[in-house]
């Protein structure tokens, strides 16, 4: 297969002839690693038109680095494949214009060895998942994230507004500016946002974007982390999704909503904020494979810290009707499912795709959920787990779940995860020292 079989012939026309021009000197081939981070390779635009049909080599280690860039062992991309190469094939589709620069592009990619689709990279286990939707069934999805916005103070990041300002006017009105270019910017960007909200902690923002297809979806949230974090440095702030930054204060969640429709054209998950046995069945599946959901949903050990007893971010694996302090909500109006496990900073590809497959097996095998949860379920439902180590032992051992992603996605996704872990472990806080120095 070569990349022009990826797109349709106006996609691909347009792509050639807007490299082409006289104003893209750059073009970046981009696509998602393990984490859900953006990495990419800048091209001189003739060499890009040279070479994009054929497609570009990439160390598949890249893929499965961590955030800081430390190497994993046991990935099943390092010694295993005698560090090989695997290739970037452009999706012609999904070129866009960099709107903060005026002479670059970016295409998106997808990753594939010896001519075949990478089995650890997210985006293809997405769409090995979708490949097992019946067929009768569409699904579509929406993704709530939350994140900060921070800026370099004497004391280290700061957020921009100094207090807790759920909703508040004039807080919404200090980050005025960084919207306006969030909004101009993201038609352009291919990712139309709608409206900006602060949200409970200091400096906590929430911007909604349209509903799609999973696939689609998962990469509108790809790329709007992008967006976000690149407008975000254009006015000397740092956007971050990181899940809990300072302690005591609200954690960014990542809120998946799920709709379904039927054949016919009916809702799936059932009618007037009820749902319907396929909606009660794929809520089973979710509570079912909530541990192995919490591994790929909450993707590092600062991730764990936003799981509180007696808040809206979830503590247990339970389920109800318009209740927040569930990890499966049931909201009012058009009736589908939210999963509220995942944290903001998880792959959205891994969160759409778990979030599946997990709610196909509860269909098929007929799983019932239970009653649901009024107020708060701790102490009635099971935990979710309280630390990575956990979490990702229940991935591995979940085999449903790893049948459905692929060995070779949970493989890798676990050896990146226990790298970061002990890249932790070799270092000493000032918390140890505060603790110890003096008693010990």
């Amino acid at each position: 297969m070569t990349a022009a079989d990826t797109g349709d012939s106006e996609a691909v026309e347009g792509m050639v002839e807007a490299v082409a021009g006289d104003d893209v000197e750059h073009v970046f081939v981009e696509f998602a690693d393990i984490n859900g981070i953006s990495r990419s390779k800048q091209l001189r635009a003739d060499r890009f038109l040279e070479k994009w049909e054929e497609g570009f080599p990439m160390n598949l280690l890249v893929l499965v680095q961590t955030p800081r860039n430390d190497v994993p062992e046991g990935s099943g991309l390092g010694e295993e494949i005698g560090y090989g190469d695997g290739t970037l094939r452009p999706l012609p589709e999904t070129f866009r214009r960099l709107p903060w620069r005026d002479d670059a592009a970016r295409v998106r990619c997808v990753l594939e060895r010896e001519g075949e689709p990478l089995g650890a990279a997210p985006r293809n286990a997405l769409e090995r998942v979708l490949g097992g939707v019946p067929r009768d069934v569409s699904f579509t999805v929406g993704s709530e994230l939350e994140f900060y916005l921070l800026a370099d103070g004497k004391a280290g990041y700061e957020p921009i507004t100094d207090h807790k300002h759920e909703c508040l006017s004039w807080a919404t009105e200090e980050v005025s500016g960084y919207f306006d270019d969030l909004s101009t910017w993201s038609d352009g960007y291919g990712v139309s946002v709608d409206s900006l909200m602060h949200e409970h902690g200091p400096g906590q923002l929430e911007v909604l974007f349209d509903y799609g297809g999973p696939l689609d979806q998962a990469d509108a949230t790809f790329d709007f982390k992008r967006l976000v974090k690149q407008t975000a440095r254009e006015h000397d702030f740092w956007a971050t999704f990181m899940a809990k930054p300072f302690a005591g204060e609200s954690g960014s969640g990542y809120h998946l909503h799920v709709g379904g429709l039927e054949g016919g054209g009916g809702n799936a998950f059932g009618a007037d904020g009820e749902l319907s046995p396929f909606g009660r069945r794929f809520v089973g599946g979710l509570l079912e494979h909530a541990d192995a959901l919490a591994a790929l949903g909450t993707p590092n050990l600062n991730a764990f810290k936003r799981y509180e007893s007696g808040s809206f971010a979830p503590y247990t694996a339970s389920w109800g009707y318009d209740n927040r302090m569930a990890a499966v909500r049931v909201p009012s109006g058009t009736t589908r499912i939210e999963n509220r496990i995942a944290s903001a900073d998880a792959n959205p590809y891994l969160v759409i795709a778990s979030t599946l497959a997990a709610g196909l097996h509860g269909v098929e095998a007929e799983l019932e959920p239970g009653d649901p949860a009024e107020g708060d379920p701790a102490g009635d439902s099971p935990t979710l787990p309280n630390a990575p180590e956990l979490a990702l032992e229940a991935l591995e051992s979940d085999d449903e779940l790893v049948s459905r992603l692929g060995t070779d996605l949970v493989r890798a996704y676990c050896a990146t995860k226990r790298a970061e872990l002990d890249a932790f472990r070799d270092v000493v806080t000032d918390w140890e020292r505060e603790q110890y120095v003096r008693t010990l």
